[in-house]
C-alpha cells in the first residue's frame, strides 16, 4: 500500500502491510538479492515488528514545534530474528552474518541489538560475525572490492527497510525483488515495493516491473514445500533479467510492457531445457 505523504488528497491512512506484520507477528523480513554477475547473493533478515517502526503513523505531535516517534528493542524481538540469520546461515552452510546497526550513536536500542547479537553468536562457531554501521554498510554494499564478500544480513527494521531496497537497486531496482514475512503461525508474501502512484499518474502503469510480486511468489511456494518449482521459477527470472536480457524493462516506454515481460517469464519456465540453459548461462 501507499501511506499518503503531508499534502496528499488521500486519507492520512497506515499501511497495511505494516499493519498486517504487527497484527500477525510476522516478525521475520526476508529478502533475498542476488546478482550472478557481480558475485552477489545476499540474504537479509529484518526485524518486522518493532525499532522505529512500533507505532507506525500514530506518532506524537507534543506542539507545532515538536514531534516524537518512538524507538522499541526487545530482547524477545531481538532473539528471534537473530537466531533465525543464524540458523539460516548454519544450515545452508554459509560462514558469515553481518549484523547492521548504529551502536555506536543509538546506544540504548541499538546496543541491546548489537550485545545480543554478540552472546548468540557464540551458539554458532562455525559462523563468523561481524558488525556495521548502517551508513558504512550502505556505503560497502556499492563497493565492488568488497560486495562479494557479504553472505547473511540482519538488522533492525529501519535499517533493514533501507538497506534491502539499496541492494535491489543493485539487482534491477525494487520492482526486482521479492519479500517474505515470517512468522510463527502465519507468513505473508509480497513485492517490496509500494503501489507506485507516481507512474499511474504519469502514464506509466503499463510498464511497471512484475518480477518482485513473481519473486515473491517463489519465496512462497519455496516456503510451503514446492521448492523444485520455486527453483525452477527462479532460474527462468535469473536467465530474464541478468543472463539472457531478450527483453529489458525499464518502467518507461524505452522498454516492454509488464505483460510482455511477464510472457518473457513463462515462456522461459516452460522451457524443457530450462535447467541446462540456465547453467550455460552461468558459466
Amino acid at each position: 500500500t501507499t501511506t499518503p505523504r503531508k499534502g496528499d488528497k488521500w486519507p492520512n491512512i497506515e499501511s497495511a502491510n505494516v499493519t498486517m506484520r504487527r497484527e500477525l507477528d510476522l516478525f521475520a523480513n526476508v529478502r533475498p538479492v542476488k546478482v550472478p554477475e557481480l558475485g552477489i547473493n545476499w540474504m537479509f533478515f529484518r526485524e518486522n515488528t518493532e525499532g522505529a517502526y512500533v507505532l507506525g503513523s500514530q506518532g506524537i505531535n507534543v506542539t507545532d514545534d515538536l514531534a516524537i516517534d518512538f524507538k522499541v528493542i526487545t530482547t524477545q524481538g531481538s532473539d528471534r530474528i537473530i537466531r533465525l540469520a543464524f540458523d539460516y546461515a548454519a544450515k545452508n552452510n554459509i560462514n558469515r552474518v553481518s549484523v547492521v546497526t548504529k551502536a555506536n550513536v543509538v546506544k540504548a536500542t541499538d546496543g541491546k541489538f548489537l550485545a545480543m547479537a554478540e552472546e548468540i553468536a557464540k551458539e554458532y562457531p562455525q559462523v563468523k560475525w561481524d558488525d556495521w554501521y548502517i551508513d558504512i554498510a550502505t556505503a560497502k554494499l556499492i563497493d565492488p572490492t568488497r560486495q562479494k564478500d557479504f553472505k547473511v544480513f540482519v538488522a533492525p527494521n529501519l535499517y533493514g527497510d533501507i538497506i534491502t531496497d539499496e541492494a535491489a537497486q543493485l539487482q534491477g531496482g525494487v520492482g526486482t525483488a521479492g519479500s517474505a514475512n515470517i512468522g510463527k503461525q502465519y507468513s505473508m508474501f509480497e513485492a517490496i515495493h509500494g503501489s507506485a502512484p507516481r507512474m499511474v499518474q504519469e502514464g506509466r502503469a503499463k510498464y511497471a516491473d512484475p518480477s518482485s510480486i513473481i519473486k515473491a511468489a517463489a519465496l512462497l511456494m519455496n516456503h510451503i514445500g514446492f521448492t523444485e518449482k520455486a527453483k525452477k521459477l527462479e532460474m527462468a527470472l535469473d536467465i530474464c533479467a541478468t543472463l539472457e536480457k531478450k527483453l529489458v524493462i525499464t518502467g518507461r516506454d524505452t522498454g516492454v510492457t509488464g505483460e510482455e515481460y511477464a510472457k518473457y517469464i513463462m515462456d522461459t519456465i516452460q522451457d524443457p531445457n530450462l535447467e541446462r540453459r540456465y547453467k550455460e548461462y552461468s558459466k
